[in-house]
């Protein structure tokens, strides 16, 4: 096994970017950032690599070659294409041995197939670091160490992993920004109404990932649903998301209709996050000419929330009924 290659690998992105960035920069402290090379499917040149990883630096005696793709990864975010794949290990299995001591070679593949010989290979011969999903416990102490020195209890991580989610991206940030909100005020105790103050939930996203498009492209919205659908998404989630999004477009085309604009005003009345209020003010415009398929939309989603609970109508109907509703904008 080599001393001097890593295969950093695992569904955890959070946690493996963030070893990968303290390698990377305790490397480039000690020897410099032109001592670094990193490529991926953007700048990937193989003449540069095989420059990299087998030629002797002029300049600089360690070197640091990062590598992402390699294995082949199923995270299309980080993928390369076969043939640059196969077109690496293949020079790699013939020069691996011109790599120098000092050269250390990370090579990321967060979903690596494992049915590749390239894989394979690597899993023997490298060193692996593996970066798991975290469990429930480990996300709430991982909350409680990004909001300390904030108390908080396992009443309220629990709360914010129902309303973030589990991406630790967004939990770090999220948390960061409840931090500083509660820091700014003398808080020292963290609780359930701050939380809902202060972060934004997952669902929250996913909602504006829906209304931003319903209008203007109802095709590209029809296609979330079906991805919805296809991952399993729950029907209630769906549903309260969608009439959470349809009130606010209605409260807000209130205001309008009330001459008021200003979204201080609106915010001090209602409470909505700032950001909620905000982001969908300059939308009134063009939510004016829909605001009988907004009023109709939810009452349809009302009746046939009503209706499934009765037994009446299909979990599978819901779906197509969201579907034909969205189409229906193209007309």
């Amino acid at each position: 096994m080599s001393s001097s290659i890593f295969l950093f690998t695992g569904e955890n992105s959070y946690t493996l970017s963030m070893e990968l960035t303290k390698w990377k920069s305790q490397f480039a402290e000690k020897f410099g950032e032109d001592a670094l090379f990193e490529f991926t499917d953007q700048n990937w040149d193989f003449g540069q690599i095989k420059q990299a990883l087998y030629a002797s630096g002029l300049f600089v005696s360690k070197k640091m070659v990062v590598l992402y793709g390699i294995p082949k990864d199923g995270d299309d975010a980080n993928a390369l294409t076969s043939d640059k794949i196969d077109q690496f290990f293949d020079d790699f299995l013939k020069n691996k041995d011109l790599i120098s001591p000092d050269t250390l070679v990370l090579l990321v593949s967060r979903k690596p197939d494992k049915r590749t010989r390239a894989y394979k290979w690597f899993l023997e011969n490298a060193q692996l670091k593996e970066f798991s999903l975290y469990k429930e416990i480990q996300l709430k102490n991982f909350l409680k160490e990004e909001l300390a020195p904030l108390a908080v209890s396992d009443v309220e991580t629990s709360h914010f992993l129902l309303k973030v989610g589990n991406d630790m991206f967004r939990l770090h940030n999220e948390a960061q920004k409840l931090k500083l909100g509660l820091q700014s005020r003398g808080a020292t105790v963290v609780t359930n109404t701050d939380i809902d103050e202060f972060c934004f939930g997952k669902m929250e996203q996913d909602s504006f990932e829906i209304f931003d498009q319903m209008f203007s492209d109802p095709i590209a919205t029809v296609k979330i649903f079906e991805k919805m659908q296809d991952d399993g998404k729950n029907r209630n989630e769906v549903m309260g998301l969608l009439t959470r999004g349809i009130k606010i477009y209605l409260t807000l085309l209130d205001f309008d209709q009330r001459g008021i604009t200003s979204g201080k005003e609106i915010i001090a009345e209602t409470k909505l996050h700032p950001f909620v209020v905000n982001k969908n003010l300059k939308l009134v415009p063009m939510l004016r000419g829909h605001r009988s398929f907004l009023i109709a939309f939810f009452k349809q989603l009302i009746e046939l929330e009503s209706q499934i609970k009765l037994g009446k109508k299909s979990d599978l109907y819901f779906w197509l009924f969201l579907k034909s509703q969205i189409l229906s904008l193209r007309s």
